[in-house]
């Protein structure tokens, strides 16, 4: 489809980096959050190229700067995505779970949560989701001892369904279903696992390009809790830099990445269970990777996604490996290390296309961005027409 963002910037007469100049002063201008310029060129970039729908504040922002209304733009808002139908139950509440099937329910969780690791979100996400009917109803029917164990169980299955349709490239179904987790939590009192979730929903919120919201959210998670386990701390902490990195804030994301990195240390001798075990000091580090490309400095990025990936389990967390390797990619791009790039995007395409992640896809594209000077070398188109092919089958 003819994108009406990139004709009417052309109308005007503007290269991208000038529209981008006055998009920041009439963002300022608003009070809208606004990312940082490495950030803002991605997204105008997925804008103007039909990868991303424009966010509603950035809408007022756009038909400012082109005196134009939303739908002279083409941005008039799309129908509400759903939540995949859901499988009709009987009327009839069963009876309470017996601790037997919350057991079971536990154990189903745990291999979903491997399968995960090692297939990516495509299939599972809605086995995951069709289990939740029943176990919201078996929430509702459990009384006495049982029904913390009923709602914790509940609150990981609501949370773990959110992230495998966030890493679908659905937001909107990742943010109803962590939202319910969050409810299951607070019934529970629990505050680390309400800070958890509330890390979780920011991590949402900035990947869909709401770092104000992310970083409020992830603020939130912080104070969630006077007593938060080091690795709870950490990973709050890692999200808290990341919005802080896309509204191109350095000094703030520098602070909250060491005290992450801190923590993380802490975390190799925590005692104490939380749903955090992966945040250690080289997974903060390589999450503090893509922040460094995006605040301009890829050069510190560079070594942080090689070591990680000298570190990766051969056979688990494959779909992070992809994430990882795409990342360096853009890195090397950024740096303007072309065959680098490539071959590190072409492996990191390969396990996209293998698990279906958009979080790995959406990096890729960002890649495509930067490789655009060099658009014309073999190497470079050939996997350009591969991502190409990825996102089509995608949509």
């Amino acid at each position: 489809m003819p994108n009406l963002l990139k004709q009417c910037r052309k109308r005007h007469g503007w290269s991208q980096e000038q529209a981008i100049v006055r998009f920041e002063k009439i963002g300022h201008a608003l009070k809208i959050d606004i990312p940082s310029r490495a950030s803002l060129r991605t997204l105008v970039s997925m804008y103007e190229n039909n990868r991303r729908e424009v966010p509603e504040p950035y809408r007022r922002v756009f038909c400012e700067l082109y005196r134009a209304s939303e739908s002279d733009l083409g941005l008039v808002s799309k129908s509400p995505m759903t939540v995949a139908p859901l499988p009709v139950l009987p009327q009839a509440l069963p009876g309470a779970p017996s601790p037997e099937v919350i057991t079971y329910l536990s154990n189903v969780l745990a291999e979903h949560t491997r399968a995960d690791t090692l297939l990516g979100p495509l299939y599972l996400a809605p086995a995951v989701q069709a289990q939740l009917p029943l176990i919201d109803r078996l929430v509702q029917s459990t009384r006495g001892a049982d029904r913390r164990q009923m709602l914790e169980v509940a609150a990981q299955f609501a949370e773990f369904c959110g992230w495998l349709y966030q890493d679908s490239g659905d937001p909107d179904c990742a943010m109803i279903w962590t939202n319910r987790a969050l409810d299951y939590a607070q019934e529970l009192a629990d505050p680390q696992a309400v800070a958890y979730i509330l890390m979780r929903k920011s991590n949402i919120a900035t990947e869909a390009g709401h770092p104000g919201q992310g970083l409020g959210l992830a603020n939130a998670a912080l104070n969630a809790a006077q007593d938060l386990t080091p690795r709870l701390r950490a990973v709050s902490l890692r999200q808290l830099a990341n919005a802080h990195a896309l509204l191109g804030e350095p000094r703030e994301f520098e602070s909250a990445i060491d005290q992450a990195i801190q923590y993380a240390t802490e975390g190799l001798a925590q005692l104490a269970t939380d749903k955090a075990r992966y945040c250690t000091p080289s997974y903060v580090q390589m999450e503090a990777g893509m922040s460094w490309v995006l605040l301009g400095n890829p050069n510190a990025a560079l070594p942080v996604f090689e070591r990680s990936l000298t570190q990766w389990p051969e056979a688990t967390q494959t779909r992070d490996k992809g994430l990882c390797l795409a990342r360096l990619a853009t890195a090397a791009a950024a740096q303007g290390e072309v065959e680098r790039a490539v071959q590190a995007g072409s492996e990191a395409l390969t396990i996209a296309q293998r698990t279906g992640s958009a979080r790995i896809r959406t990096q890729l594209e960002a890649l495509r961005d930067h490789l655009t000077p060099v658009a014309k070398l073999p190497l470079v188109q050939d996997l350009t027409k591969r991502l190409a092919q990825l996102t089509r089958h995608a949509a």
